[in-house]
C-alpha cells in the first residue's frame, strides 16, 4: 500500500507540474502589445454648442515629432466635433514633395495613422448626417536623424572587351535623407562616374563609363566608388577586367592605279602599308600577304613585306581588279571567356582591300561629266544638310576614285562607283564664305569641281538645363560625355596666380568665395582638375567645373583634421577614405560609427533585427513541447502501473 501511495503522489505532482508548464507557455506565447508612433496621447472630449459647427484636432498638433531611423512615423489621430458625425475621413499631403499621399481615408476617432517625413498637412473631414461636410486641417513636421547613404547594385566584377567602351553600367545611391551628395571614383582613367550625377532624392542612378579601351587598358582595374553626405559615407568595390582581343590588320588606302606601257610612269611599284596593333607593321615579318586577280591573268605576286612590282607591255593593256589579303598571327594567351564576351577566339584575322590597275599606252584624263548642285555659287543656312553628287568617266575604262574636301580639309573617300554622293552640315554659329571640293583621279591624272557657298549663320540653341546632350548645331546631334580626373592637391591662390593657372578674374572669384565661408587669405586655396569630352562634341553646355576653392594647408595628410586631397587621391570624409584608411560605413561588416549592431542601427538606414527573448525562441518552445510530451508519457506509464498494481492486490 505504501508503494501505491507513493506512485499516486508522484503522478499528482507530475500532473500539477505539467499544468503549470502549460499555463506558462500560454503566457509566454501571447504577443506583447506595444505602443506605436511617438507615444503622444490625448483625451478625446465632445463639445456641443449651439453655434457654428467645428472640428477639434487634438493630435497631431502643429509641432515637430521626433522619430528614430527606421521607425514608422505613426501618430495618434484624435479628434472631436460639436455636432453629430455620420462619417469621418482624412487626407494627408506631403508638402516637401508636393504630393497627395492619402485621400479620403475613413477612420474612427482615437486611432493612429502613418505620417511622412518632413512637412505634413493633415485635413480631417466630418459629415453631418448627410447634411454638410465640415473640415479642419493641421500642419506638422516629422524629424528623423541623418543616416548614411548606401550603394545598391554595384557588381563585384565587370567584363569588357578591348576596343569597346563601358556604358550603360548603372548602380544606385539610396539616401533616405535626400541630401546633396558627393560622389567619387578611385582611381579614375580610364573609368569615370557620371558628371551629371544629381542627388537630393531618395534613389539616384549613377553611371560608370569609359572612352574606347585600348591595349594600355588591358587587365584588371580595382575600382572604389564612394559617396558621402558630409557626415556619413559608403563605399563599394568592383573589379573591371578589360579582355584583350586580336585587332584586325589595317591596310592603308591603295586607290586606283594607272601605268603606261612605255615612257614615263611605265613601271608599277607599290608597297602596301599595313599596321597591326599586336604585330606592328609589315616589316616585322609576322604578317602574311597574298594577292588575287579577279577575272584576269595573274600579272605579279606580292612579297612577304607587301611589295608589288611589274613592268607591263602592250599585251597587258586593260583594267585589272586586284585583291590584297593580309593575315596576322593572333594573340598568344587569349582569355578563357573571350569567345563568350568578345565574340572571337583571339586567333588569326585576315583583312582584304581591293583596287584597280589600269595599263594603257596613252593615258587619258578622267572627267566629271555632271554634278549637283548645278549652280557652283549659292547661299545656304548653316544648319541645313547640303547634298552634292558627281558623275565621272574615264576613257581608259578606269573607275576613278573621288576625294571630298571642305575648306581644304579632306573629309570623305569614295571608290568603285561611277557616281558619288556627299552630304555636309556646317552647323550653328558658322557663317561666311566656304568651299566644298570634289576631286577625282585615275592614279595619275585628276579632275575636280568646287562649290563656293555663302553660309548664313544660325545661332546655337542652348540645351535645357538638366539635359544630357550637347549639340554640334542644327540637325547634328552630339551628346557630351565629360570625364574628369580627381581633384589635384589644394594650392594657395597666391601661388596659382603667380604660375598663371588662375586668371586675375578667377583669383578675385576665389577670394570672394573664401571670404563667404570664413577662410582668410592664409588658408584660401584652390584646386584644379582636367575634364575632357570623350565624344568630342566641341560644345561646353554641360562641362563640369575645373577648379574649386579649398582649405589650404602646406602639408596635407591623414591627421590634419581637414578633408583634402593628397597622394594622388582625395579623402571621402575628414582624414578617411581615398589615400587614408577607409571611412566607417554601413557595409563594412564592423560595428562602428555609433551602430547598435554590425552595420545596423545608429546612422544606418535600417534597424537591427529585434532580439527574440529566450522563452520566445522557436528552439526553446520546441524543447518545452518535447519535454511536456515526455512527461505526459511518463505519467501515463505510471498510471497504468498503478492500475495494474491495484488489480493485482484486488485479486490477492
Amino acid at each position: 500500500m505504501n508503494i501505491m501511495k507513493r506512485e499516486i503522489m508522484f503522478c499528482f505532482v507530475l500532473m500539477i507540474f505539467i499544468y503549470i508548464i502549460n499555463i506558462s507557455l500560454l503566457l509566454v506565447m501571447q504577443p506583447l502589445h506595444s505602443l506605436t508612433g511617438s507615444g503622444i496621447t490625448a483625451t478625446v472630449s465632445l463639445v456641443i454648442t449651439d453655434g457654428e459647427k467645428d472640428i477639434e484636432i487634438y493630435s497631431p498638433l502643429n509641432t515637430t515629432y521626433n522619430f528614430s531611423i527606421g521607425d514608422p512615423y505613426a501618430l495618434d489621430l484624435n479628434v472631436s466635433a460639436n455636432f453629430e458625425v455620420d462619417n469621418w475621413w482624412y487626407s494627408l499631403y506631403d508638402i516637401k514633395h508636393d504630393e497627395l499621399v492619402n485621400d479620403t481615408i475613413a477612420f474612427n476617432p482615437n486611432t493612429t495613422f502613418n505620417a511622412v517625413r518632413w512637412s505634413n498637412e493633415l485635413r480631417v473631414y466630418a459629415e453631418d448626417v448627410g447634411v454638410e461636410i465640415i473640415n479642419e486641417n493641421v500642419t506638422f513636421f516629422v524629424s528623423v536623424p541623418n543616416s548614411a547613404p548606401v550603394f545598391q547594385g554595384v557588381n563585384d566584377s565587370i567584363l569588357i572587351c578591348e576596343n569597346n567602351f563601358l556604358n550603360n553600367y548603372y548602380f544606385y545611391v539610396v539616401d533616405v535623407d535626400e541630401q546633396i551628395l558627393e560622389l567619387a571614383l578611385h582611381p579614375t582613367n580610364p573609368f569615370y562616374l557620371d558628371t551629371l550625377f544629381t542627388s537630393g532624392q531618395s534613389n539616384t542612378t549613377v553611371e560608370m563609363f569609359s572612352g574606347i579601351l585600348d591595349k594600355s587598358d588591358i587587365g584588371i582595374h580595382e575600382e572604389t566608388v564612394s559617396v558621402n553626405d558630409g557626415e556619413y559615407s559608403d563605399s563599394a568595390y568592383t573589379n573591371v577586367t578589360v579582355i584583350e582581343i586580336n585587332n584586325a590588320p589595317g591596310i592603308s588606302n591603295i586607290g586606283v592605279q594607272t601605268v603606261w606601257t612605255s615612257g614615263e610612269n611605265s613601271t608599277f611599284y607599290k608597297q602596301v602599308q599595313v599596321t597591326d596593333t599586336e604585330d606592328g607593321n609589315q616589316n616585322g615579318g609576322v604578317l602574311n600577304f597574298s594577292i588575287s586577280f579577279f577575272g584576269g591573268d595573274e600579272l605579279f605576286n606580292i612579297s612577304e613585306n607587301g611589295t608589288m612590282y611589274f613592268i607591263p607591255n602592250s599585251s597587258y593593256i586593260g583594267v585589272y581588279n586586284i585583291g590584297i589579303y593580309v593575315s596576322d598571327t593572333g594573340i598568344d594567351d587569349p582569355a578563357e571567356n573571350i569567345l563568350e564576351i568578345c565574340g572571337q577566339d583571339g586567333g588569326s584575322i585576315t583583312t582584304t582591300q581591293n583596287f584597280s590597275l589600269t595599263i594603257t599606252d596613252e593615258n587619258r584624263a578622267p572627267t566629271i561629266t555632271s554634278y549637283y548642285p548645278v549652280n557652283l555659287s549659292f547661299s545656304a543656312s548653316g544648319t541645313s544638310d547640303l547634298y552634292f553628287n558627281i558623275s565621272k568617266y574615264d576613257p581608259d575604262g578606269t573607275i576613278p576614285d573621288a576625294y571630298w574636301y571642305v575648306d581644304g580639309v579632306f573629309i570623305e573617300y569614295d571608290s568603285g562607283n561611277s557616281t558619288d554622293e556627299f552630304i555636309h552640315n556646317f552647323g550653328c554659329d558658322v557663317s561666311g564664305a566656304h568651299a566644298i571640293k570634289a576631286e577625282i583621279t585615275d592614279g595619275l591624272v585628276n579632275d575636280s569641281i568646287t562649290w563656293n557657298i555663302g553660309v548664313q549663320q544660325v545661332a546655337c540653341t542652348t540645351p535645357p538645363s538638366g539635359g544630357a546632350g550637347g549639340g554640334g548645331g542644327g540637325g547634328i546631334s552630339c551628346t557630351e560625355e565629360w570625364a574628369c580626373e580627381s581633384w589635384e592637391i589644394c594650392q594657395g591662390i597666391e601661388k596659382l596666380l603667380k604660375l598663371g593657372i588662375l586668371s586675375g578674374e578667377d583669383y578675385r572669384i576665389v577670394l570672394e568665395q573664401c571670404f563667404e565661408i570664413g577662410l582668410s587669405n592664409e588658408f584660401c586655396g584652390a584646386q584644379i582638375r582636367n575634364c575632357s569630352d570623350l565624344n568630342g562634341c566641341n560644345t561646353k553646355y554641360f562641362k563640369p567645373a575645373e577648379f574649386q576653392i579649398c582649405y589650404y594647408t602646406q602639408y596635407p595628410n591623414c591627421n590634419d583634421g581637414i578633408k583634402n586631397c593628397h597622394d594622388d587621391s582625395c579623402e571621402v570624409l575628414v582624414d578617411c577614405g581615398g589615400p587614408c584608411s577607409a571611412c566607417p560605413t554601413c557595409s563594412d561588416k564592423i560595428q562602428n560609427q555609433r551602430e547598435e549592431g554590425i552595420d545596423c542601427g545608429g546612422p544606418c538606414p535600417w534597424k537591427c533585427p529585434e532580439e527574440i527573448p529566450l522563452l520566445k525562441r522557436k528552439e526553446v518552445l520546441y524543447s518545452f513541447i518535447a519535454l511536456i510530451m515526455l512527461l505526459i508519457l511518463v505519467a501515463t506509464v505510471k498510471i497504468i502501473r498503478i492500475f495494474r498494481y491495484k488489480n493485482l492486490i484486488a485479486q490477492e
